[in-house]
């Protein structure tokens, strides 16, 4: 294959993965904004709340399978499909302590039922993502994907006027079933045949793939718990909404910054750090019309205000993303993913300390400074240290 073909094949892969992640993204945007416009802005803070914490059961009950699963594929291409279904049903298991929490959790009350059935539904759905990645099915994500939103979005707009936080949930859980069912019908025939082997070890292998994603995604997130404590359903809405289009933001810049990965392995020290200082002032820019962009929509199509100060929060955060990714890829370069987790850990714990006060007392600016001063600190940490062993 020529380099151009291969070059354009290469973008053509990043841009429907690029697609197909920003879709699931999508889908709580548009359905947020229905919601806000036609029924309430109260509803939409309701359900966040709910969003809020069972994304949470479903970190524990991921366990870290999508990063672990694709590693092994790689190492064990012939037992693809066996590996899958042993993961799976191992993690399985994971569903009883998960079940049983969900029935003594307060955001839940009256509602159990249906958040199990949430939970379990989202459970099954993300389990497909390491065959779609390993297997370059972005297309067909993309498919499924249009057809839930679609689907979700017209069964809410026709039950909109009863609408209420149970029935809302009980037509995701239904459009769930469906995307579910979809996978199964494209990704069963590839299981005949394929002999299980049940063991209990996956969980093992897969722990240290789980702690450090566990660690990042609390960490990202904090600043939302704390908000479900402390936020009435209002100034929930409004915060979700604003972190939502921050983590579009997020994957528009991994987005950008993917093509140059392959090759940044291969760099020399002195060229990796022009490429993450380019990098750094290109965030400034990027940041610039990114919350620009946020604060147009938000504005005009969600009606929801912002302060000056805020906006100039949400614009902080941005602008460390580009250098963000690329010093996280040269720690893996190095091997030195255990780093990333011991200064994980270390903000982690600063953020659950001072995002007490700072939400408690100062709201959707303290949140947004918590979020801030988070992002920056790992960005400052990984740079540190990484400048000292090159030195």
């Amino acid at each position: 294959m020529n380099p151009l073909k291969k070059a354009k094949n290469r973008i053509k892969v990043i841009s429907l993965f690029g697609v197909s992640q920003i879709l699931s993204i999508l889908s709580v945007v548009l359905l947020s904004l229905v919601i806000v416009r036609f029924k309430s802005v109260e509803l939409w803070g309701e359900y966040a709340e709910i969003l809020i914490w069972s994304n949470l059961f479903l970190l524990f009950l991921s366990f870290g399978n999508n990063d672990y699963l694709l590693k092994t594929f790689s190492e064990f291409p012939s037992k693809v499909n066996q590996k899958w279904l042993n993961n799976i049903l191992v993690r399985s298991f994971l569903l009883i302590p998960s079940g049983i929490l969900i029935f003594f959790t307060p955001a839940f009350l009256d509602i159990e039922i249906d958040v199990l059935l949430l939970v379990l539904l989202k459970f099954l759905n993300q389990s497909f993502k390491s065959l779609i990645v390993f297997n370059r099915k972005f297309k067909l994500n993309i498919g499924v994907e249009s057809f839930f939103l679609v689907t979700l979005l017209l069964m809410v707009i026709l039950e909109i006027e009863v609408l209420n936080l149970k029935i809302l949930i009980q037509l995701i859980v239904i459009a769930l079933t469906v995307k579910f069912l979809t996978f199964l019908c494209f990704f069963i025939g590839d299981f005949k045949n394929t002999p299980v082997n049940f063991q209990f070890k996956e969980l093992k292998k897969s722990l240290p793939f789980f702690i450090p994603l566990a660690l990042g995604t609390l960490r990202s997130r904090v600043d939302t718990y704390y908000g479900a404590l402390f936020f009435n359903f209002t100034l929930l809405s409004k915060y979700q909404m604003l972190i939502s289009f921050l983590a579009l933001s997020q994957m528009a810049s991994a987005f950008f910054i993917t093509p140059y990965l392959k090759n940044y392995y291969r760099f020399k020290n002195q060229k990796i750090k022009d490429i993450q200082k380019k990098f750094f002032f290109y965030g400034w820019g990027f940041a610039f019309f990114a919350t620009l962009i946020i604060s147009l929509v938000l504005n005009y199509l969600y009606r929801f205000t912002f302060s000056k100060l805020q906006y100039g929060l949400a614009f902080l955060f941005v602008v460390p993303l580009f250098l963000n990714i690329l010093l996280v890829n040269e720690y893996y370069k190095k091997n030195h993913q255990i780093k990333i987790a011991y200064f994980t850990s270390l903000i982690l714990i600063f953020q659950l300390f001072a995002g007490y006060f700072l939400i408690k007392y100062w709201n959707i600016t303290g949140a947004l400074l918590l979020k801030v001063l988070g992002q920056w600190a790992i960005v400052v940490l990984l740079w540190f240290w990484i400048k000292k062993t090159k030195n």
